[in-house]
């Protein structure tokens, strides 16, 4: 049986179990993210561009992994609802080794290849040695992120999500203590600056990755013998689902690295402030991020033990709280997003640039909060093609376009209300094809 048995018990209560350790680990990690950003500001606007610059690149490696680790979810889940835990465990063990051996290949190849990638995104070249002195490090541990993800993924599709909750919040916390040490050089420390937030990192990384790892050995989550028995079979199954999951977290990165590239042309001051205002987002939509991640664990579990109209049920109410959440953090940036922003950096240029996205943004969250829910359950179910395509269709479809579009005409701004469109778009589609797929006639 699973830690927790997902096809049981009321339904809000279900998800709100999954969910709260899960919320309580992501929104540390987001929470200390956006404090880093703040250490970050301190150290002026060049190295806040810097690392902004950064944020596409680490967010494709991030969307692989995500990809991995949603095909795992995805097979464990269902396994685990229809009674076959073997399988489950062996799934796991080969996550974990699919997981390792691409992101080293991937990161020797972002290394080689820094300046040539950042100066296509637009870094000029006070900004390289920045972009090095961070992704030097963060590259050669990326591995240990990615671990721990996946094998956060294994134990909450198996419905245990207190454990990976209760790391992920130390990880962070640890983290925090670490970055001003680091970055300022405090208590004897050298200055280390961008080095030094990600060497704080690094350091967390191999805490949370190493715990991760026991618990799973722990709970026999994972085979500890043959390991690499049926690893083809297993890679298959995973990549069925985890190939678009994948091809889905990309779109995002993707789409991210042409929208650097166009607000670049603005200067080193309007990508500061975009960088500013995609953290406190990040803040704003963790619950999203925390349901987002649990409510394929539960559609997995009800689905493979034929509870359709418990599944039904709990992507309803994940809707619901979606749309409830986004008008709330919509109203709340809305309000104080200027003072947040000053908090970061005190350029005015910077909290211009960082308001007008609060101001406009947020007001899609609770539609793409709707599109979170939509995707994650069509990968639960097996049917990942709806999902790539969704995301598909708001980046490249809706998004870009619209954002070359009113870019031309409105500047910077015109980018920024491209985002809210193809926010609210998006939820809307996830919205109706779910519907029709799941819920229309059954």
């Amino acid at each position: 049986m699973p830690a927790q048995d997902l096809t049981q018990g009321p339904v809000g209560t279900s998800l709100f179990k999954l969910t709260a350790p899960m919320m309580a680990g992501v929104s540390s990690s987001i929470l200390v993210s956006m404090l880093e950003i703040g250490f970050i500001g301190q150290l002026g606007t060049l190295p806040l561009a810097a690392i902004t610059f950064t944020f596409p690149m680490i967010m494709i490696l991030t969307s692989i992994a995500l990809g991995i680790g949603i095909g795992t979810s995805s097979v464990i889940a269902r396994g685990i609802g229809g009674g076959d835990r073997s399988d489950a465990q062996r799934l796991g063990t080969h996550s974990l080794l699919l997981v390792s051996v691409t992101m080293l290949v991937l990161s020797v190849i972002g290394m080689l290849y820094i300046d040539e990638v950042f100066t296509a995104l637009g870094a000029g070249p006070d900004l390289l040695p920045l972009i090095h002195s961070y992704l030097n490090i963060y590259y050669p541990t990326v591995v240990l992120f990615t671990l721990a993800m996946v094998a956060g993924n294994i134990m909450r599709a198996s419905g245990s999500a207190n454990i990976p909750g209760v790391v992920m919040t130390l990880g962070a916390l640890a983290n925090l203590v670490l970055d001003p040490i680091l970055i300022f050089g405090w208590f004897g420390f050298p200055r280390m600056e961008l080095a030094g937030a990600a060497t704080a990192a690094a350091v967390t990384r191999l805490g949370t990755a190493g715990l991760l790892l026991y618990f799973v050995v722990r709970d026999d989550l994972v085979v500890t013998r043959d390991i690499f028995s049926g690893f083809a079979a297993s890679t298959r199954k995973i990549l069925t689902i985890g190939l678009p999951a994948m091809a889905t977290q990309l779109i995002g990165p993707v789409s991210a690295a042409i929208v650097t590239r166009l607000l670049a042309s603005y200067g080193e001051v309007v990508v500061a402030g975009f960088g500013v205002a995609t953290r406190i987002e990040a803040v704003a939509v963790m619950l999203l991020f925390a349901l987002s991640g649990s409510i394929g664990p539960f559609v997995g579990q009800n689905w493979g033990a034929k509870r359709p109209d418990r599944m039904r049920e709990g992507v309803i109410v994940a809707y619901r709280f979606s749309i409830i959440w986004g008008v709330i953090a919509a109203a709340a940036l809305a309000l104080f997003g200027n003072e947040i922003v000053s908090l970061v950096d005190d350029s005015d240029s910077v909290i211009a640039t960082a308001a007008f996205y609060l101001a406009v943004v947020p007001w899609s969250y609770g539609l793409w909060g709707v599109l979170m829910m939509a995707s994650a359950s069509f990968n639960a179910l097996g049917k990942p093609l709806p999902s790539t395509l969704l995301s598909f269709s708001r980046m490249f479809i809706i998004y870009v376009p619209l954002a070359l579009m009113l870019d031309n005409w409105f500047g910077y701004p015109g980018i920024f209300i491209a985002t809210a469109t193809s926010n609210a778009l998006g939820g809307m589609l996830g919205f109706l094809w779910f519907r029709q797929r799941y819920f229309v006639d059954r």
